[in-house]
């Protein structure tokens, strides 16, 4: 595993460790879980375009949320 150093000021860092506290995990913890959630994210979001890409019909806006959070826009 490997090791990183990442500054925060101190306002931010506070929040981070507030929202952190709230979910009961340690500040390493919740930074590691919400950058691999962005990654993720971002890798659901790349696929969606290449299906977009690759796609013959036209796609709504809708079904691009359903593919990529897989909900539509009222659903939490």
């Amino acid at each position: 595993m490997t090791v990183t150093t990442i500054r925060f000021p101190e306002n931010v860092y506070r929040k981070v460790k507030e929202m952190a506290d709230f979910e009961g995990e340690n500040v390493s913890t919740y930074m590691r879980n919400a950058i691999t959630e962005k990654v993720e994210d971002q890798k659901d979001y790349q696929e969606a375009i290449k299906m977009l890409n690759e796609s013959t019909g036209t796609v709504s806006a809708e079904e691009v949320r359903k593919m990529v959070f897989g909900k539509s826009n009222g659903e939490i």
